[in-house]
This record gives structure tokens, sequence and C-alpha cells, in this order.
């Protein structure tokens, strides 16, 4: 019975070890669908997660380039759980998801694969941090 404690303490050390060095994240994160679109109902502009998955185009029914932004970059984001961010969602945003007094109308939901979210104004893109997962 010794013999087999004096095995079984150290490779149970060696295994709690290794559990506690592992930094990978199996989680709510998804897997980039590539380039998408949303048209808002209200307004009807179109709005366009370019092929990096960075940039949101916002384009007016008429076919106008109204803005073009990189909401990680422009929120001044810190990396999360991922070396590349890249937006996933694109929607409406969530029931009761707006800044005070706002409207939510106003505003257009996104998410990325390192699970942080926020809303972009859809008059000028202004990206509102909402949090991280």
């Amino acid at each position: 019975m010794r013999p087999a404690l004096v095995f079984l303490i150290p490779l149970f050390a060696l295994c709690l070890g290794e559990a506690q060095d592992t930094t990978t994240y199996i989680g709510h994160s998804r897997a980039f669908p590539g380039p998408q679109v949303y048209k808002d109902p209200t307004s009807g502009t179109l709005f366009y997660i370019e092929t990096d998955g960075r940039h949101v185009a916002a384009i007016s029914g008429e076919g106008k380039l109204l803005w073009s932004k990189d909401p990680f970059k422009d929120a001044h984001l810190r990396f999360y759980r991922t070396e590349k961010p890249q937006i996933v969602y694109i929607g409406p945003p969530p029931k009761g998801a707006r800044p005070a007094g706002e409207k939510s109308n106003g505003f257009i939901s996104i998410e990325f694969n390192s699970t942080q979210s926020g809303l972009m104004r859809i008059s000028n893109g202004e990206f509102l941090f909402l949090g991280q997962d």
C-alpha cells in the first residue's frame, strides 16, 4: 500500500498543477461567421460587418455610406479571451439595454467572439460598452 501512495500522491499533485495552468476558454464564445448584414426596421439603415469582423459600416436606404467604425478600437477595449476579437452578432438591442433617457430604437447591439458586447448608436456609430461574460 505504501508504494502505491508514494506513486499516487505526486501524480495527483502533477495533475492538479497542470489543471491550474490551463488558459483555454470554453464557454459561450462563437466563431466568426463571416460578413454579416442587419437592417434596422425603424430607420431602414443597413449595417454591414466587414470581412475582418471588426469594422461596422452604416449604409442608408439610398445606398450612401453614413459612417464606418471599429467599435473595439474606438472604445479602447482591452483584449479579453481572444487575440483576434471579431463581431459574431449584430441585431436589435436586448430589452432594457439602453442608456437612461435614450430611445431603444436609436441603437443596435453587437457581440464579439470574446463575449464582450455593447450598443452602437445608429446616428453616428458611437459604441457603448455593456460588459463581458
